[in-house]
């Protein structure tokens, strides 16, 4: 009986990847774009190229959208649409090639896609055979080194076909294995091979196909099949004789590709995939059309587009920009693929405010893409008639509307650890949220357009042109030891190998600081080059290699033996980005090599990263004294003396100590005289029962608190990893986790949640039975966040909202809180764990809620108090059991949806709605909620409903697309 639940869970998860990689291909084949999926045969002589070359015009394709390479695999998409002329093919009728059938049981046939075949069977031993006639329908295949047959499928085919693909060996009828599956588009009509002179060679090919399997020679029939295409080829008159992969003596198609007008969206990778769910959007800029001309004053000043000159993209180890037609080389491999020269100005922009002073204004907020599912067609609940009025877009000067973020990649576990470290100590992490990204997150690039800096160590592969066109749009860039040299300055690749070497240079302030010296010791090419002036440390130099651009070039610091640069600072003088490029490890502590000798040169290497984060990249740094380890601090149990104690009592002793483990992290339960077995810490917290804690008044926080269980019991600490980690194992209805400072927040999505001094961080747990309002409970919190506020007297004027679905809004521009939502279940009950921070006295990283009542108080002549952390965690912690009481009783649901209304955005708001099935958005407008809490949108083909979890949302950006 085991088998059964676990083959319907493989079911099911092979289906939802199915379905996702079809979002994919919907969005890769939205517009001139065709998808390729390749295998490289291990120790194949010639890698695939980007696209096949019995296509019209594969010289003229360029990479659209990476989403695979390895060593034995490419998936990607390229612009423009690859085309066919299939004149000098053979029809797929009467069986040909491979004896499938003429009838396809597939419908709905409107993508044309590419099979290339190894003329070789495959030794099978147990694969799946996969017929033509399954795929789609066969129209018209040719053979040569390779067997390629065109079929006509759909999307839903396709979608399987391409998963299978990449899930392993793909094979088809008679054993063959398929190198590559690509879209096309076709002209012409296949030659039918009704002529005297093809006529035998089609009837013996037939025959061939009607012989018993015993007797059935692979060898012959594939000779005939090669001797046929060679007559039809002939008698089509082909002017030119095309060269399939792997075929070395026939001459290559050379058709010059017509000029064409190409956008940055065509140019960029975009693969959309988002880094997180709400913190890191997944934004799309006002795009500024970039033409591929030789004439730049044809383009209309006010257009204000970029004009850029033969944009050739090569992708090899080390770059040499070529004044040619743009162009891919993947013939080098994964292993050299390591640097991508895109010489253009993309859409990209990236926040690069933050002088080391405090500002008052935050960066241009760029329009972001709403992710969603249109899922279902249903009645919306109706908004409130009595609905406040929507909140305008105001014209103050706007703050940050949410904290930047700063990106931190390397190829190297110890390189990355060693670099986010070193910048946590040294940044304002009030400020800033610091991710850790992965390899397939940088080269996906949904961070672009939020980060404030992008801080690399080591390798970053494909990521390069991304990282390029960040830093020629204005972006801040921080690469150490990195080939990341090579895409921005291509001519600094003079090196020498000097493993391990400990290196003595000089900068500023710091003088002869030993270091550890990246392996490779890269100067500036001695070679004349007119794009290129070779920089001193006394001489700064130009590089113009980057078409409308001019890079800065400063050589900061040299290592004194032999001169090699160690700090270099490259400054776009077009838009104002800067990247600094250091070939000494100042990530690595030395320290870990150098010993106690070490200890001074440390002191040197986080100053130097100070002096360059603030003073050069312009980052909010910490003032030195604050550069400190975090040091948590140990808790508080706060409540009823008797319900404390039926909690502690209920955990099992374990030698005299009551440890309970609660997800992530250990809790001891600390009686009178009872020590700690160990120091707080982020796994690790000791909870005193009977005493109170110095910064949390608990006298006012329980006068104000009127829920009978919803924070009644607390655990507080002053420090500690997150309120969600303490709650995140059952401990009783209404029971919550405060912290005045969190150092590991998480919010929706997997996203860290800024915690600074001045924040109210709490998490609660609720217990219910499974109900129709059990989906309303994230919608719920949301609601009790802004009535804390907002059902005071006198302060329901200030503009606080809610952003569908768990944002709480200043306004229509400013987030100053959020909440969370996760669930678990133990038999019938239902726990559901909720996190809310909301800015109530912290000025940054946007803007706070006594902020708000100051200017509030100001504009209006009141004087309305500042409300205290304790004050306003009380509150919502009863608004929150009203809320969740009043959802539970007959008739709750609907005088819930009309108080939500009341205070959310989105009342009439219009939209636009990209479903995964076209790729042009429909307008729409906000209806309301449905009995899930989805989004409901009227458009003219009806009503469609848009799921909140697993997306990312901007809706002041009025489009709604669908995630991949």
């Amino acid at each position: 009986m085991l088998f059964t639940p676990i083959y319907i869970a493989m079911t099911f998860i092979k289906t939802w990847r199915i379905r996702s990689f079809r979002a994919r291909l919907l969005e890769f084949l939205s517009g001139n774009t065709s998808v390729a999926f390749c295998k490289v045969p291990e120790n194949a002589a010639e890698t695939p190229t980007l696209s096949s070359k019995l296509c019209t015009n594969p010289k003229n394709a360029y990479l659209c959208d990476l989403l695979d390479y390895t060593n034995a695999t490419r998936i990607c998409s390229m612009k423009p649409t690859q085309l066919i002329e299939i004149n000098d093919w053979v029809t797929c009728a009467n069986g040909l090639p491979l004896g499938s059938s003429d009838q396809s049981p597939i419908t709905d046939l409107d993508v044309d896609v590419l099979f290339e075949c190894e003329m070789e069977p495959h030794d099978n031993t147990g694969q799946d055979i996969i017929t033509l006639e399954s795929m789609g329908q066969p129209v018209a295949w040719k053979a040569g080194s390779h067997l390629a047959i065109i079929v006509k499928t759909n999307i839903e085919h396709l979608s399987v076909i391409g998963f299978n693909f990449i899930g392993g060996e793909f094979v088809i009828d008679h054993n063959l294995p398929v190198v590559r599956i690509q879209t096309v588009q076709l002209s012409g009509e296949p030659n039918k091979a009704s002529d005297t002179s093809m006529r035998s060679l089609r009837s013996d090919i037939q025959h061939s196909l009607k012989q018993p399997a015993n007797e059935f020679q692979w060898p012959v029939h594939a000779a005939l099949l090669r001797k046929l295409s060679k007559v039809v080829d002939i008698k089509s008159d082909a002017k030119n004789t095309i060269q399939m992969n792997g075929s070395s003596g026939d001459l290559v198609l050379e058709v010059p590709p017509p000029r064409k007008t190409v956008t940055l969206a065509d140019v960029s990778v975009n693969t959309g995939k988002s880094l997180s769910g709400e913190e890191i959007d997944n934004p799309e800029d006002s795009k500024k059309a970039v033409e591929l001309a030789t004439k730049p004053e044809e383009l209309q000043p006010e257009e204000k587009e970029v004009v850029v000159e033969n944009v050739t993209v090569e992708i090899q180890h080390n770059i040499t920009p070529k004044k040619s037609s743009l162009k891919l080389d993947l013939k080098k491999g994964t292993s050299q693929l390591s640097t991508s020269l895109l010489n253009i100005s993309s859409q990209i922009k990236s926040v690069t405010t933050h002088k080391r002073i405090v500002s008052t204004t935050g960066p241009k907020r760029p329009q972001s893409q709403i992710d969603c599912y249109p899922v279902k067609e249903e009645t919306a609940r109706s908004s409130s008639s009595q609905s406040t009025p929507k909140s305008v877009k105001s014209s103050r000067p706007l703050v940050n509307t949410k904290s930047p973020n700063v990106l931190i990649y390397s190829d190297s576990v110890v390189a990355r650890d060693n670099l986010e470290a070193s910048l946590r100590k040294i940044l304002d992490c009030d400020r800033y949220t610091l991710y850790v990204v992965s390899r397939e997150t940088l080269e996906a690039g949904a961070w672009r357009g939020r980060a404030a800096m992008v801080a690399v160590a080591g390798c970053v592969g494909r990521a390069a042109p991304l990282l390029l066109a960040h830093l020629l749009a204005g972006g801040r860039l921080l690469a150490l030891c990195s080939d990341l040299l090579h895409t921005v300055l291509p001519y600094y690749k003079t090196a020498e190998v000097r493993e391990n070497e400990i290196v003595q240079f000089t900068y500023d302030k710091w003088k002869s600081v030993k270091m550890k010296h990246h392996i490779f010791c890269y100067q500036a090419s001695p070679a004349k080059n007119s794009s290129l002036q070779k920089a001193t440390d006394s001489k700064p130099s130009k590089y113009t290699g980057h078409p409308g651009h001019e890079l800065d070039i400063q050589v900061l610091a040299s290592e004194e033996t032999w001169r090699t640069p160690s700090l270099l600072q490259s400054t776009d003088l077009t838009n104002g980005g800067i990247a600094i490029f250091s070939q000494i490890h100042l990530e690595a502590d030395p320290s870990d090599y150098l010993g106690d000798e070490g200890m001074k040169s440390n002191d040197a290497r986080l100053g130097i990263i100070h002096k360059i984060l603030g003073d050069i990249l312009g980052l909010h740094v910490k003032e030195p004294k604050e550069m400190t380890q975090i040091e948590y601090t140990r808790g508080f149990f706060l409540g009823n003396h008797v319900h404390k104690l039926q909690l502690v009592e209920a955990c099992p002793s374990v030698g005299g100590a009551r440890v309970q483990t609660l997800g992530e992290l250990q809790v001891q339960w600390c009686l009178t005289g009872e020590e700690p077995l160990q120091p707080p810490g982020p796994a690790f917290l000791p909870v005193y029962v009977y005493e109170c804690p110095e910064h949390f008044s608990t006298v006012e926080y329980f006068d104000n608190l009127t829920s009978t269980y919803m924070g009644r019991l607390v655990v507080y600490s002053d420090v500690m990893s997150s309120t969600m980690h303490a709650t995140s194992g059952p401990l009783a209805h209404g029971a919550g986790s405060v912290a005045r400072r969190q150092a590991a927040g998480r919010g929706r999505g997997g996203n860290t949640w800024i915690s600074p001094l001045g924040q109210a961080a709490i998490s609660l747990q609720v217990w219910m039975k499974v109900s129709p309002c059990l989906p309303l409970v994230q919608h719920a919190a949301a609601l009790a966040a802004v009535r804390a506020i907002r059902s005071q007297p006198a302060y329901e004027h200030l503009d606080i909202r809610i952003k569908w679905p768990n944002d709480i809004y200043f306004g229509r521009d400013v987030k100053i809180g959020g909440t969370i939502t996760t669930a678990n279940c133990i038999g019938e009950q239902v726990y559901v764990n909720i996190g809310t921070g909301v800015n109530i006295s912290n000025s940054a990283p946007t803007v706070c809620l006594n902020d708000i009542i100051t200017e509030h108080n100001k504009q209006h002549g009141t004087t309305l108090p500042l409300i205290s952390i304790e004050k306003f965690l009380a509150r919502y912690c009863s608004q929150l059991e009203r809320i969740i009481d009043y959802m539970s009783s007959d008739g709750g649901i609907d005088a819930f949806f009309e108080q939500y209304y009341q205070y959310w955005l989105h009342t009439g708001e219009s939209i636009r709605i990209k479903s995964e099935a076209t790729s042009t958005p429909v307008d729409g407008t906000i209806k309301g909620l449905d009995e899930a809490g989805w989004l409901v949108v009227t458009t003219a083909g009806g009503e469609v409903t848009v799921a909140p979890d697993g997306n990312t949302f901007d809706m002041m950006s009025g489009l709604v697309a669908p995630r991949v």
